[in-house]
């Protein structure tokens, strides 16, 4: 088993392992996963760094030994180190959401084959699996994850599953169920991980509260319409409780009432946790 170890800047490599750990893969997956794509990321030149730097090892696997061999040969590289770490930068230099599709590229095939052909699919995770209705996979407007969007008939609702939960996937015989056709495209055209869509939250923002909306962007949910002192935004339960605990007392929700009682009961906790 051959082992490269190569010289690579820190910022580099810290992306590798960020995704090693985002993707749940190995780091010697990962990279061999870069020398069986070489075709697909050689093209990319690589600009002088300065700083720091560090080196990765990983054991070339036995299915890429004769292939690394013959393209490094046939390549104009002067040492393998400067192959590796084109095959890098090629990879991290892509965006986040791109960087997932390449990873994942033989799962999305077969979703996007039970979505051509409205089939249902059975995705299986770690611990559990699920018999969903495919439309679409979809990704947040900062490109940080791409996410099934489906149709959960044993939950009795659509559903986003992070695309890199999923381990396999099998095409069913059964026809998907059939959606509502303006909710999807609207889901396609204005995509929210949350599925946030119709669901109306009143609060009250401090001038702070406010300073932090406009400058806070990730899951911000999305403003409807101001009224007086109170704001309209529209978000999931889920979206409200992880976007808005940051505010701490520069936001109060006013309503749904069961939000409202949510954020009381965990000021509630803090109050005990400091006495």
């Amino acid at each position: 088993m051959k082992k490269i170890r190569v010289t690579i800047p820190k910022y580099m490599g810290d992306i590798l392992k960020y995704d090693a750990v985002e993707f749940g893969l190995s780091k010697n997956y990962l990279l061999n996963y870069l020398v069986k794509n070489y075709s697909l990321l050689k093209g990319k030149n690589i600009p002088v760094f300065e700083g720091e730097k560090e080196i990765i090892q990983f054991n070339l696997n036995k299915e890429n030994e004769d292939f690394y061999t013959e393209v490094y040969n046939r390549s104009e590289f002067e040492t393998e180190a400067s192959l590796i770490r084109t095959l890098i930068y090629g990879y991290i230099s892509q965006s986040k959401v791109i960087r997932e599709r390449f990873i994942f590229e033989k799962l999305i095939g077969k979703i996007q084959r039970g979505i051509k052909n409205k089939k249902k699919i059975k995705i299986k995770f770690e611990t559990a699996e699920k018999i969903v209705s495919p439309y679409n996979i979809l990704y947040s407007s900062m490109e940080v994850s791409n996410y099934l969007f489906c149709y959960s008939e044993e939950d009795g609702n659509y559903k986003n599953y992070r695309l890199c939960n999923i381990k396999y996937v099998y095409i069913l015989d059964e026809i998907r169920f059939p959606g509502d056709m303006e909710y999807l495209r609207r889901v396609r055209e204005d995509f929210d991980p949350f599925l946030s869509y119709g669901l109306p939250v009143v609060i009250r923002l401090s001038e702070n509260g406010k300073r932090k909306y406009e400058r806070i962007k990730t899951n911000r949910p999305k403003l409807i319409e101001k009224l007086d002192d109170r704001w309209i935004v529209e978000g999931s339960e889920e979206k409200i409780k992880r976007y808005f605990s940051y505010f701490m007392s520069d936001a109060e929700i006013l309503s749904p009432v069961n939000l409202r009682e949510w954020f009381c009961d965990e000021a509630k906790k803090i109050i005990e946790l400091y006495r």
